[in-house]
């Protein structure tokens, strides 16, 4: 396991309170799917901007658009 990996690791496990390893990462794996779920849900209500501030190569957030009138 490189450093930079090992560290990310122990920095999970005091942000989570775990003890273990796989412990974190099974909370990161919850909170990531939740939050992906809430960001999705209101994507279509923010702003641009606020949606671009979101977005991350982690967690993807895009939106559909349609051009012309409704008829």
């Amino acid at each position: 396991m490189t450093d930079q990996r090992e560290d990310r690791l122990r920095r999970l496990m005091e942000a989570t309170g775990e003890s273990t390893k796989a412990g974190a990462i099974d909370a990161a794996i919850k909170h990531y799917l939740n939050d992906l779920e809430n960001k999705r849900r209101v994507a279509e209500e923010l702003p641009t901007d606020a949606l671009e501030e979101l977005h991350t190569p982690w967690l993807p957030l895009e939106r559909e658009t349609s051009v012309g009138r409704d008829n």
